[in-house]
């Protein structure tokens, strides 16, 4: 587990799911945190359950990160209060399920604002401020649709995508000056995703629930990764073994392969 240090852990999505994982082992670990939510009930819920030495002095930040220029307004404010983040975990995240052409563009463009750009925003205005200090970590939550074109997630997909990518260069960019960047690579999570997404198919919750991670694995995962200064994590073992396998097929044919499946799954017609 990541040992404090003079600073402060900042966990966006920190509500429920992995992001409330992220808060509690570093809670537990004697991190102080800076929770950031749009729930204020959830995040006053999950400050109620932390253990160790930082947590009476965490606080939450109400904040829409998918709004436009949310990631801006939640650094200045953390420089307004004179927090000096040390640790940045990108938790905050959400998918949509269905036809591209058929989902409604302002719940598409909102996803991708809080997959990419908000986070895009936080790495390097947060990143700046630890390569003057010349130290910090940064951790995103990608995932292991990333590595696959999946029809009916493509948007999403496409996003996490951009998170891996976007952290293995940020990662080079930011060595020298004493940061470390690492994305962890979830693949089925037992959250709430399932609900945010949209999917209503009775067949595919229960193939996600049967075959997801619990979040507390996923975020010791991801720490561990950072701890060890890995450049990414795939979390899981079945998870490792179906990215390793994907590599075998050619990038074209996994759409094509993968959209019966989730044809018979979802019960869609071609």
């Amino acid at each position: 587990m990541l040992k404090p240090s003079f600073g402060w852990a900042l966990v966006t999505g920190a509500s429920g799911g992995i992001g409330r994982e992220f808060a509690l082992q570093l809670a537990h670990a004697g991190w102080k945190l800076i929770l950031v939510g749009r729930n204020t009930e959830r995040l006053e819920e999950t400050m109620r359950s932390f253990g160790g030495r930082g947590a009476e002095e965490s606080i939450a930040i109400i904040a829409d990160l998918s709004a436009r220029g949310a990631g801006i307004a939640l650094h200045e404010q953390c420089a307004a209060r004179g927090l000096a983040v040390e640790l940045l975990v990108n938790n905050a995240g959400s998918g949509l399920f269905g036809k591209s052409a058929e989902l409604p563009s302002d719940k598409v463009e909102a996803m991708l604002s809080l997959n990419i750009l908000s986070l895009t925003s936080l790495c390097a205005l947060f990143g700046r401020d630890m390569s003057a200090r010349g130290r910090g970590r940064i951790l995103n939550v990608g995932s292991l649709a990333g590595g696959f074109a999946l029809p009916y997630f493509a948007s999403y997909a496409g996003s996490k995508s951009y998170v891996l990518s976007y952290s293995l260069a940020l990662r080079a960019e930011l060595r020298a000056s004493g940061v470390a960047v690492s994305c962890v690579l979830p693949g089925y999570v037992r959250t709430s995703f399932d609900d945010s997404a949209g999917i209503a198919s009775t067949a595919y919750r229960s193939f996600s629930a049967k075959n997801g991670m619990d979040a507390s694995a996923v975020a010791r995962a991801g720490l561990r990764a950072l701890d060890r200064d890995r450049p990414y994590a795939v979390a899981g073992a079945r998870n490792k073994i179906a990215l390793v396998l994907s590599g075998l097929i050619p990038q074209s044919a996994l759409p094509a392969m993968a959209k019966p499946l989730l044809d018979h799954m979802t019960r869609r017609r071609p």
